[in-house]
């Protein structure tokens, strides 16, 4: 490897774990924030719109799963792993950044189950389940990866067709 190309990819690098830490940081925050409230207790943020509510949850998304801590760490564990693994196979930015946000948020989760047994959540709508930073740092990513392979296939068809045609 050159060092012209070395240069060029230690930034990104520090950006991918800026976008990391500030996730992580930012959702931990916010829920050591909301773990002053007793669980269950809420503060209304947007009238009729948002509510802060100390929600306390051992599952999964939309409470799947209660009670499986353990099962669903190492799950988690394993999802990182997995990660880990695949990481190179992430070539572009979208792919990079999508990477970085679900990476962000399963550690989030991940050290709440490890610290306290259970994942802190706390934006209520009111007519979805309660989430935090780090759920939403999870679905930006995998929404953002989805969205990513359906165009970025949609594009490769539309290619096809354009030299087929030209043919």
């Amino acid at each position: 490897m050159t060092p012209c190309v070395t240069k060029r990819r230690q930034p990104r690098f520090l950006v991918y774990l800026l976008v990391f830490l500030a996730v992580l940081v930012v959702d931990q925050a916010t829920k050591a924030v909301v773990r002053v409230l007793a669980v269950g207790e809420s503060i209304q943020v947007v009238p009729g719109v948002l509510w802060l509510t100390h929600a306390q949850n051992t599952g999964a998304s939309f409470s799947m799963l209660t009670g499986s801590n353990i099962l669903l760490l190492w799950f988690s564990l394993f999802v990182l792993g997995l990660l880990l693994y695949w990481h190179d196979q992430f070539t572009t930015v979208v792919e990079k950044t999508c990477y970085t946000l679900i990476f962000a948020g399963l550690v989030g989760n991940l050290t709440d189950r490890v610290l306290f047994g259970a994942v802190t959540d706390f934006f209520d709508l009111g007519w979805w389940p309660v989430f935090n930073i780090a759920d939403s740092a999870l679905v930006a990513g995998v929404l953002g990866l989805v969205a990513y392979e359906l165009f970025r296939k949609k594009r490769a068809q539309q290619r096809l067709k354009t030299i087929g045609a030209k043919r």
